[in-house]
């Protein structure tokens, strides 16, 4: 089995998932990363929508962190809207430390263009393991790497066009997140078509018929439960074959039954 697949699933909770399939958009949303090096870890917000690649055989095994519903999109309408995986690396890894010092010359210069660019490849970038905190979860060490994440980014049209910033401080990502009710979300982001998606996981049986209703018969639709218990479990059962010797053995074994019977037979003739 492969390690990842031809589908990029998108988890969310239940408002989050009803609003993105009734306005057939993913909408990007500022997400706050630790990953530029200054002074220690220094935070910077960036516009994007997530997604990982999970084989579905994989959904049951992973902690439903962001969520207990979940879009899975086909790869390739994924492509062609933009995503594209991340970069993962490790705190002391060389093309982190030469995308800050990039980014240390481009500053010192004042080449604005140039800190563009190098921010947005930091946008692309995620730490293989990291803290996390999440509405309801506060985890020391996350391993970030096991989702095989693949991101979306505004391109600076867009942003443009929306009067949106390719990045924000920290500071600026709270006020941001003051003025809009403590939501990160934005309006523009990457539409779709219910024929762009493969599979939906929600939570109960009435989301399946609800779902049903929306995005039609050709979508296969599970609860959590059903792919956690069922579709996943009957996987864990593993038969164990004989090896060639016991089937030599059990065959020769057989043969000297029939001899021994036919012996009996003819004795007792």
């Amino acid at each position: 089995m492969g390690l990842s697949s031809n589908i990029l699933w998108h988890q969310t909770d239940k408002n989050g998932f009803y609003e993105i399939l009734h306005s057939k958009r993913l909408c990007y949303s500022y997400s706050l990363e630790r990953i530029i090096l200054k002074n220690g870890l220094k935070p910077m917000a960036f516009p994007m929508i997530s997604a990982s690649d999970y084989p579905f055989s994989e959904i049951g095994n992973n902690q439903w962190t962001y969520g207990d519903y979940c879009i899975g999109f086909k790869q390739k309408w994924g492509e062609e809207a933009g995503f594209s995986p991340v970069c993962y690396c490790s705190y002391g890894s060389r093309i982190l430390q030469q995308l800050n010092g990039l980014l240390r010359i481009a500053t010192e210069y004042g080449s604005s263009n140039l800190v563009d660019w190098v921010m947005n490849m930091f946008a692309q970038m995620k730490f293989v393991e990291a803290p996390l905190k999440t509405k309801n979860q506060l985890y020391e060490k996350y391993r970030f790497y096991d989702e095989r994440e693949w991101r979306a980014i505004p391109n600076k049209p867009e942003l443009y066009e929306a009067e949106l910033k390719p990045y924000l401080t920290e500071e600026d990502y709270k006020d941001y997140k003051e003025k809009n009710n403590g939501k990160s979300l934005l309006e523009i982001g990457v539409d779709f078509q219910y024929e762009n998606i493969h599979y939906i996981i929600v939570e109960t049986k009435e989301d399946v018929h609800k779902t049903r209703d929306m995005v039609g018969v050709e979508v296969h639709i599970f609860t959590k439960n059903e792919v956690v218990e069922d579709v996943i479990g009957i996987e864990h059962h593993e038969e164990i074959l004989p090896s060639q010797m016991q089937l030599d053995i059990e065959a020769a074994q057989r043969q000297l039954e029939k001899v021994f019977k036919g012996l009996k037979k003819t004795k007792q003739e």
